[in-house]
């Protein structure tokens, strides 16, 4: 459960992240739960929960390719760390050594 304060903060974050990439909160809201999917995924394969680098790479490979459906033109980076945040989104290519400059969406 969130306090009423972290309610608003992440409210105000969502609504900053939803002007700058011209997108819903319904589509933000959707991409957080695919950017914990991802996280997850990354979590279970760093705890050995998932039985092959095969059936890892299937999976990663699903979640990326729904991204890639759902944005369109805008851009994408996960980020494979299960400590954090996982996807970050940009109107503009993402570079992978300052991927912390895109919208981080969590």
């Amino acid at each position: 459960m969130f306090t009423k304060l972290e309610r608003e903060r992440y409210n105000e974050n969502r609504e900053r992240a939803c002007k700058r990439l011209g997108i819903t909160k319904n589509q933000y809201n959707w991409l957080r739960r695919k950017g914990e999917e991802a996280r997850k995924l990354y979590e279970d394969n760093c705890n050995g929960v998932i039985d092959s680098e095969a059936e890892y790479n299937v999976l990663a490979s699903r979640i990326g390719n729904k991204i890639e459906q759902y944005i369109g033109k805008l851009h994408f980076y996960l980020q494979t760390d299960p400590r954090g945040a996982s996807l970050y989104i940009d109107i503009k290519e993402i570079p992978e050594n300052n991927y912390t400059q895109a919208v981080c969406i969590y």
